[in-house]
This record gives structure tokens, C-alpha cells and sequence, in this order.
């Protein structure tokens, strides 16, 4: 299945690419423009939705611990289990014969907005995951218990570029952005057992400042993008940090595709009805989508 999930990827760029050499002969030099020859303020990304991309070629992690709660070491079994072709003792393990459990995640690009003058740079985007879990009734496939982790980040970001650097045959492009800003983040945990009692049910948010560098090079029709920025520092040990790398194609004068990755690495600790909660949260994705020009 992943391997059919990749081909289609790399058949939409291969596409894109062609689509691209195909203009080469109906725009002319004023209208297909390279990264080198941006005179675009305002960038908008859109997102592009893959059928399996997501879940398939994501990975994510939560735990939740409150201010008392412990976790067990490794599980230990004294007993040597059974040699080849014998019957495992007491039958094997009744409740994996019983029940049945499944997980997924979703991670997706929301949209971004910038606008860039001169140096400065201003930037507004978003970004959602969802991880969840479920334990069925093997004889009924009747769902027993389910839970799920939600979040949303919300970033705006203003930067300045230090740093800029041409080769000599100005084909090539290195520049340094040192950026602040501010992230948004919301939480929404759940959680019940046969679908009739909540055992859990949250809802917070919470804001944080940040700080990151952006790296970026841009060779003709082609812009790489690293970017990475932390924040959200709780007793000085812990903090959230998020970093991106992102290919772009620039395939005309107003028209970028792109693709890429975001790894979001949460850490938060908070008062929530009278008890300190921390959330430990790691989420890593694609980002996929096209990118318009004005």
C-alpha cells in the first residue's frame, strides 16, 4: 500500500514538472519568472489532499500524566516461553483472542499567508493532528473503548534576513532569516468506555512566544526551505519546538507547487480543574500543496 502511495506522489510531481516544461513555450520571459527574479510580496498556500498520504506517512506519539501518576517499567515474564510446536501455558492470552485494538493519525497543512518587503517578512499558518485509538469486541466488532488527542497550532511570525549570499554567477542563493512571533496552540482530549460514560473530556489553549531561523536557498526555478523554531519553555527543562523543510517548484509567474515535511514536538504543563497536567506530544507529517504569487 505505501509503495502505491508513493508512486502517486512521485506521479503528481512528474506531472507537475511536465506541466511545467510545457509552458516553457507558451509564457514568455515576463510571465515565467524564477525564484531569483521574485518581485511577489504576498505568498498563499493552499493545501493538497493525497487519499492515504496522511495517515500512511505520518508518525505520532501522545502520553498524559498527571502531577502523581507514575508509568511501569519494561514488562517482565520470569517463565521461558514455550519451545517451537508447543502449546504456549494456559492456553495463550484469552484477551487478545477477545478484543482487537486499532490507532490512526492525521496530520495535515492547514494554509499559510506571508507577505515579504525588502528584508522583513510576516507570516500566518496552521497545522492539525489528530491522534486516536480504539479496543473492539472481536465477536461483534463492537467498539468497547476509544479515545483521541486533537491539536491545532496557529503561528504568526515576523522575521528579518541577516544573512544573504549569491554565488558568482548569480544562479544561486543562500539567505538567513532570524525570526520571533507567537504560537497558538489548542487540545482537545477523549475519551469513553461503550460510548456511554466520558471518562475524559478537555479542552484548553494556550499561547507561547518562539524563536527560529529560516534557511533558504534558491536555485532558478527551484526554492529548499529550512526552517525551525522553539518555544513554550515550563520549568526550564522542557520546551516545543517545530521544524519544516519544504521543496518548492516554481512552475510559473504566479503558480508554486510544494512538498515537504513538519515534525511539531509539543511539551506543556498546566493547572487544568485543580490538577497539574503535562502533555508530552509528537506529531510528523507531510506538507503538501500549491503556492500562489501576487
Amino acid at each position: 500500500m505505501r509503495t502505491v502511495q508513493l508512486i502517486v506522489i512521485i506521479s503528481i510531481f512528474q506531472i507537475t514538472l511536465v506541466f511545467a516544461q510545457d509552458n516553457d513555450t507558451s509564457l514568455n520571459s515576463e510571465t515565467k519568472k524564477s525564484f531569483l527574479e521574485e518581485t511577489s510580496n504576498w505568498w498563499v498556500d493552499i493545501p493538497v489532499w493525497i487519499p492515504g498520504f496522511r495517515g500512511s506517512y505520518s508518525y505520532g506519539d501522545v502520553s498524559i500524566e498527571a502531577e502523581d501518576g507514575s508509568y511501569p517499567g519494561e514488562p517482565t515474564n520470569p517463565i521461558e516461553p514455550p519451545e517451537p510446536g508447543e502449546p504456549p501455558i494456559g492456553g495463550g492470552n484469552i484477551l487478545s483472542r477477545l478484543f482487537n485494538s486499532s490507532s490512526y493519525l492525521k496530520f495535515f497543512f492547514m494554509g499559510m499567508v506571508s507577505y515579504n518587503k525588502n528584508k522583513y517578512w510576516v507570516q500566518l499558518d496552521g497545522y492539525e493532528g489528530t491522534v486516536g485509538s480504539s479496543v473492539n469486541f472481536v465477536f461483534n466488532n463492537k467498539e468497547v473503548v476509544r479515545a483521541s488527542y486533537k491539536a491545532v497550532l496557529m503561528r504568526l511570525l515576523i522575521g528579518y534576513s541577516f544573512y544573504e549570499k549569491e554565488n558568482r554567477s548569480h544562479s544561486r542563493r543562500f539567505t538567513i532569516f532570524g525570526y520571533t512571533g507567537a504560537r497558538l496552540h489548542y487540545a482537545d482530549i477523549y475519551s469513553d468506555l461503550n460510548r456511554l460514560s466520558n471518562v475524559l473530556d478537555l479542552s484548553f489553549y494556550w499561547g507561547e512566544p518562539v524563536f527560529g531561523i529560516k534557511n533558504r536557498l534558491a536555485f532558478k526555478n527551484w526554492l529548499f526551505k529550512l526552517q525551525g523554531d522553539i518555544g513554550g519553555f515550563y520549568n526550564g527543562k522542557n520546551y516545543s519546538y517545530m521544524i519544516q523543510f519544504i521543496c518548492y517548484y516554481r512552475i510559473s509567474d504566479l503558480l508554486s507547487f510544494k512538498l515537504g515535511w513538519a515534525d511539531w514536538d509539543i511539551n506543556h504543563k498546566r493547572t487544568f480543574r485543580d490538577e497539574t497536567l503535562i502533555l508530552n506530544v509528537h506529531l510528523s507529517g507531510p506538507t503538501t500543496g500549491f503556492t500562489f504569487h501576487f
